[in-house]
């Protein structure tokens, strides 16, 4: 089964598209990732982000751009970032206490020095701009299901059911932290005198590798890292008894062969 891309769960989480509900519906690992990321744009949209203090610096090279122009430079002195409404609020005074005068047009020389002003105004907003947008990219790309990256789908299988007891069930072979998985997905695990258990053979099922228990409906195990899945390509699961014998049962309820 295709899991949806990262693209298309960040659309959904953001309410830009519905068009992967029907996938969702029968997908717990997509299901779960969109759960995540809407939850952590929840929280974004809800926090309260701090403009950052430029570096040290970048005030003398501004001034210094300016002055090789030519152009007068008012008394400029650092300071930190403030809020968008600590801004309004400031300029919003100054206005108020300003004496109302007449208005004049600008002469050319004064029009060049608040064009300058204004470009390097624009420059500090960009710049804090910039380091909010880059802190909010941070956020969602590392705040993911359990803070884990985005998988890669290797391989999959369809799942034939060999009893009536159970219907088509499916797998995957993913890579995740540089660690291969297999996940195996079921609408429901059926009741059974025993419990599940998962294994890989090969062409002819002569020989075969137990991976572990299927003890949920959707189970990852993790694959050992020289296990060649080209000589082991069908995924099996059988019924096993507590009989203590660590070999397979021969009682098979699922089995199919992974698309390399």
């Amino acid at each position: 089964m295709q899991h949806l891309s990262t693209d298309a769960l960040a659309a959904l989480a953001l309410g830009e598209s519905d068009a992967s509900a029907q996938h969702l519906e029968s997908c717990a690992a997509c299901s779960a990732e969109l759960a995540a990321l809407r939850a952590t744009a929840e929280r974004f949209r809800a926090s309260h982000i701090t403009p950052v203090q430029p570096p040290a610096g970048v005030w003398d090279r501004i001034l210094a751009d300016i002055a090789s122009e030519g152009a007068p430079i008012d008394a400029v002195e650092p300071r930190a970032a403030v809020t968008l409404d600590a801004e309004h609020d400031a300029a919003a005074e100054r206005t108020a206490a300003a004496p109302v005068a007449a208005p004049r047009m600008p002469t050319g020389d004064l029009v060049r020095r608040r064009r300058r002003r204004f470009g390097a105004g624009a420059l500090i907003a960009a710049c804090a701009a910039s380091a909010v947008l880059a802190a909010s990219l941070a956020v969602l790309i590392v705040t993911q299901v359990g803070g884990a990256p985005r998988s890669t789908d290797l391989a999959n299988a369809a799942l034939e059911p060999l009893t009536s007891t159970v219907s088509a069930a499916r797998a995957e072979v993913i890579e995740r932290d540089g660690q291969r998985l297999l996940v195996v997905d079921a609408d429901a695990l059926p009741t059974i005198d025993g419990y599940l258990d998962v294994w890989l053979l090969d062409a002819d099922a002569q020989q075969m590798v137990s991976l572990g228990v299927m003890d949920a409906a959707s189970t990852e195990l993790t694959l050992p890292a020289d296990l060649d899945l080209a000589a082991f390509p069908v995924v099996d699961v059988s019924i096993e008894p507590y009989d203590g014998d660590p070999t397979h049962s021969g009682d098979s309820i699922w089995r199919g062969a992974l698309e390399l």
